[in-house]
Formats: C-alpha cells, structure tokens, sequence
C-alpha cells in the first residue's frame, strides 16, 4: 500500500512541474508580448498558412471562445490580421502579418531555450527517458 500512496503523491507534482514549463515559456516570450496561450496560434498560422478561426479551434483543441481572446490579442499586437475568404464572403481568414511571420524563428528559439531551462536538472539519459515518458503518455 506504501507503493501506491507514494505513486499517488508523485503523480500529484505534475501540474507543478506543468507550471514550471509554462512559466519559463512565458518568461522567454514576454518581451514580445506573448506568452505560453498566445504563441502556438502563430505557429500553426505559420505551418498551415491562412485559416478560418474554426480551423485553428480544431488544430489547437482550445474552446471557441477562448480562441476568439488570442487572436484579438495577437491582432491588437499586429502579429495576425483578419481578411475576407474569397471562397466564403461571409467568412474571414486570419494570417500573420509581416511581424507574425518574423515572429517564428523567435519563438522556436524561445522554446529551444525553455526546454533547456526546463529539463537542465535531468542528465541526457534522464532527459531522453522523460520525453519518451511523456511521448508515451500523450499517445
């Protein structure tokens, strides 16, 4: 019974290890005003090019209307612009400004180093069984 309580026990330090990771992401985005629920909106807009606001609910799994918060958000900030869809008139696109786009490269290189931060504790082995760990867990 020892076992379980102390597995049990573990288990529940996930959500802290969870806000340490967002915490360092958004610490390394902030200066660019964006942050851990902001930033993967411009990667998708990026790796899928111009969509319709109910595509980027369906690629991110995020509620409509939050959804709907970020984009203002990143439209008030000018990373992402609102246009017509010359195949629905009635419809928008959403797509990434000059500024989105060069956004990019900074957030990669933003997580590159929030994942380094993060996993700094754990040896190259330790990180290996981690992420193969949490791969396996999100399956």
């Amino acid at each position: 019974m020892q076992h379980a309580i102390s597995e049990i026990d573990t288990l529940k330090q996930l959500p802290v290890v969870s806000r340490r990771y967002i915490k360092l992401i958004d610490n390394y985005l902030a200066p660019y005003q964006l942050n851990s629920s902001l930033y993967y909106y411009i990667l998708k807009l990026h790796d899928f090019g111009d969509l319709p606001q109910e595509k980027l609910v369906q690629l991110t799994g995020v509620n409509a209307s939050n959804v709907t918060r970020a984009i203002q958000k990143l439209m008030d900030n000018q990373y992402i612009l609102r246009k017509e869809n010359p195949e629905d008139r009635r419809g928008y696109l959403l797509s990434l400004t000059e500024e989105g786009s060069k956004m990019y490269q900074v957030i990669l290189a933003a997580l590159q180093k929030a994942n380094e931060a993060f996993l700094a504790p754990l040896t190259p082995e330790e990180q290996r069984s981690f992420i193969a760990a949490v791969n396996k867990l999100s399956e």
